[in-house]
């Protein structure tokens, strides 16, 4: 298993060539990488989240709702009160 030696970078490990692979390439020169990104990127950005809000608010509001009783509670058993209704048992 293995311990051949050095068979090449990746990519080039002296296996079958492959047939039918086609690639593209676009030159950096010819895009417009931020072209309408104002006037588009912002309407589209607004689109898409307002569509998985749906996925997010629950969890969201589920940890706000545990954080929240999280620290009423360790208030509450830090007070006066609290100790006293510990040592009440």
């Amino acid at each position: 298993m293995g311990g051949h030696g050095y068979s090449g970078w990746w990519g080039s490990m002296g296996g079958p060539k492959h047939r039918g692979v086609v690639t593209y390439q676009l030159s950096p020169y010819e895009m417009k990488t931020n072209a309408h990104l104002i006037s588009k990127g912002t309407h589209n950005f607004f689109r898409r989240t307002s569509s998985q809000l749906g996925y997010i608010l629950p969890g969201v509001f589920l940890f706000w709702a545990v954080t929240h009783f999280g620290k009423k509670k360790h208030e509450w058993l830090n007070s006066k009160a609290g100790h006293a209704a510990q040592h009440e048992h």
